[in-house]
This record gives structure tokens, C-alpha cells and sequence, in this order.
């Protein structure tokens, strides 16, 4: 399990031995991170951290020490989110309206989005033509390797966004969660108006927000 926060924190648990591994500030950054993206076998993983500094840190060594390298995708605006479908395979979103793709891990090339009028928040990317961004103003941007297709409904600002086969979950402020259907996107009612900031759906969904909320479904 990885994590990442502010000052160049990053951090490895390993639950078989209880153990917390230390990766913090590598090549000395201590810029805020954002997201982190982990690819492959525990232990030999792939490393993906980005963050307001416009980078995006890599290692393919697990994250040890001396193996770091980072590469900046577009103008050097944040990055708030990062993701992979494949070891090296993956995308990345800026405050800027980019989104960034790539196939090695280390060169990345924009591959939209124009005239979003919308910051991003939230990234999934599940397969070169299985990518969504969520966003303010209500936005969830999907492509299908050819073009981004927008939708918006409300006026909530979209932090997260996480597709399957069968559809799939954005969330945001005000306790607002979203379900993507074959038919659209139905609000959903839920228990808290606090934030909620990210979600996970393997099945079932779960959702984390502001005041230690977790929801299930």
C-alpha cells in the first residue's frame, strides 16, 4: 500500500511483516504530492508520484533510494491526479485542462482535452480507450482513443472518478455521488453533505471524504 501528502511525503506499508517504509523527498523534492500510481509485483513495483510541482516522479525499483528520476508532462501547472492501466502504461491530468498519456513511463504527450472549461480534479484510466476525468461544473470527460466526449450535470465540483465494465461512481463536494450508467448519470442520496474525496469500486463502491467519512455500497 502507497501514500503520498505534503512536504515530499511518500510511503510504502507492507502488510505481511507490519512494516512502513519510508520513500520520502526523492532527489531531494519536498514539493506537495498529490496521487500516487503503483504498478506490478509488491515489492519490484513501479513508482508514479505526482504533484504541485508539475513533475511526475518515477521509479521502477520499488522506490529505492538512488533509482528516482521525473520527467515534467506539460507546462509545469500541478498535477492533481495519475493513474495506470498497465506497468507502464497510463495518464495524467494538470490544472490546466491537459490530459497527458503514456506508454514507457516516461515520455508522456497531451492528448487533449480542448475546450473543457472545466479544472480536473479526478482521473480513472482503465485502457488506452477507457479514460475519465472529472471535474467542476458537474464535468465527467470520457475518450474512446479517438475523442472526449463531455457530459455535465449540477454544478458540484467532481474531486474523483472510478469506471468498470458495468459503470461506475464520481463524487464530490457537499456529499454529492454520481452513478455512471449505460442510460447516464443518476444522483444518488446520500447520508453526509461533507466532501467527499475519493472512490474505489471492485463491485461494490466505497467512498472517503472530509471528517473520516466512509460510505459504502
Amino acid at each position: 500500500v502507497w501514500f503520498v501528502g505534503a512536504s515530499g511525503a511518500i510511503g510504502e506499508y507492507v502488510p505481511p511483516t507490519d512494516t512502513l517504509v519510508d520513500h520520502s523527498a526523492p532527489m531531494d523534492n519536498t514539493n506537495n504530492y498529490n496521487a500516487v500510481a503503483v504498478t506490478g509485483e509488491a515489492g519490484e513495483a513501479n513508482v508514479y508520484v505526482a504533484g504541485d510541482s508539475g513533475r511526475v516522479y518515477y521509479s521502477f525499483e520499488n522506490g529505492a533510494t538512488g533509482t528516482w528520476d521525473y520527467v515534467t508532462p506539460g507546462s509545469g501547472s500541478a498535477l492533481p491526479a495519475i493513474d495506470f492501466h498497465d506497468p507502464r502504461s497510463g495518464h495524467a491530468i494538470d490544472t490546466n485542462g491537459r490530459v497527458f498519456v503514456t506508454d514507457d513511463g516516461v515520455t508522456w504527450n497531451a492528448t487533449g482535452i480542448e475546450d473543457a472549461n472545466a479544472t480536473f480534479y479526478g482521473l480513472d484510466s482503465d485502457a488506452p480507450d477507457g479514460v475519465a476525468v472529472s471535474g467542476g461544473n458537474g464535468t465527467v470527460l470520457t475518450y474512446d482513443d479517438a475523442n472526449w466526449t463531455p457530459d455535465a450535470l449540477g454544478d458540484t465540483d467532481l474531486v474523483d472518478v472510478e469506471t468498470d465494465d458495468e459503470g461506475g461512481y464520481v463524487v464530490g463536494s457537499g456529499g454529492v455521488v454520481q452513478e455512471l450508467t449505460a442510460d447516464g448519470r443518476v444522483v444518488l442520496d446520500t447520508p453526509t453533505g461533507g466532501n467527499l474525496n475519493a472512490v474505489d469500486v471492485d463491485g461494490d463502491a466505497v467512498v472517503v471524504g472530509s471528517s473520516g467519512i466512509v460510505l459504502g455500497r
